[in-house]
């Protein structure tokens, strides 16, 4: 049993099935506090040595779980240093982006293709083509500026006549915004919800007889919207 212990950490020749499924849960976790370590912003914005840690970690843990010859308290150790490393090199990002090369790059400028922007950025034309059809944007002639992110992707703003029209500019009375407001989910009705919109069970109930619903139980999702709307959905 010794023995056995000895190899999962260390690593040796064999291990016995139950030290994989050790290693792996042992793995996990150390994956999850790493991750959690290195916050959000290593997460949701993959620049390129965020791509590098990200894809290290996974590689260092997966041969750990399936090779028994290598040691799980090296991946112990490397994996903290590898989160470390992107923490410190994130703080350069932000102090020094010229230094890094993070500075966004104008591929589109007053409507016109900036031919030394795309070999900068390494961007075919169709690769920008594709990119802006992807935000909805199928004619060039709307465009006033495209930018190569830093994170990889192309931002575009249309010129002033192609922008969807604002309330103010004429000058309609104001709209409250607000996220949907959950009213029952799985026949359990929120009357907190209820409450904060100044609502009340009868309001509810008649608005469901209304869809021919007799009773919230057999309601999967309602929700109120913004607009006014009621989306129910019976699951």
């Amino acid at each position: 049993m010794a023995d056995a212990w000895k190899v999962l950490l260390l690593g040796g020749s064999a291990m016995p099935l139950w030290g994989f499924a050790v290693r792996a849960a042992l793995l996990y976790w150390m994956m999850i506090l790493v991750t959690r370590w290195m916050g959000k912003r290593q997460v949701g914005i993959l620049t390129g040595h965020n791509y590098l840690v990200a894809s290290g970690i996974v590689a260092i843990s997966a041969s750990r779980m399936v090779n028994p010859e290598h040691g799980l308290l090296e991946a112990f150790v490397i994996l903290p240093v590898f989160a470390g490393l992107n923490i410190i090199q994130s703080y350069v990002d932000i102090k020094w982006p010229k230094f890094i090369g993070l500075e966004p790059i104008v591929l589109i400028e007053n409507g016109q293709i900036q031919k030394s922007s795309l070999l900068q950025g390494l961007i075919s034309i169709d690769e920008l083509l594709g990119q802006m059809r992807l935000q909805g944007v199928h004619l060039m002639s709307q465009v006033a500026y495209a930018t190569l992110e830093p994170n990889g992707k192309i931002s575009v703003t249309k010129k002033n006549e192609y922008q969807p029209i604002q309330r103010n500019a004429f000058q309609l009375p104001e709209k409250n915004v607000f996220l949907p407001h959950f009213l029952i989910y799985d026949g359990t009705v929120y009357l907190e919800n209820l409450k904060k919109l100044g609502l009340d069970m009868t309001w509810l109930k008649n608005k469901l007889l209304e869809k021919g619903i007799p009773e919230p139980q057999g309601v999967f999702v309602a929700m109120l919207e913004d607009d006014g709307t009621i989306y129910i959905s019976l699951g």
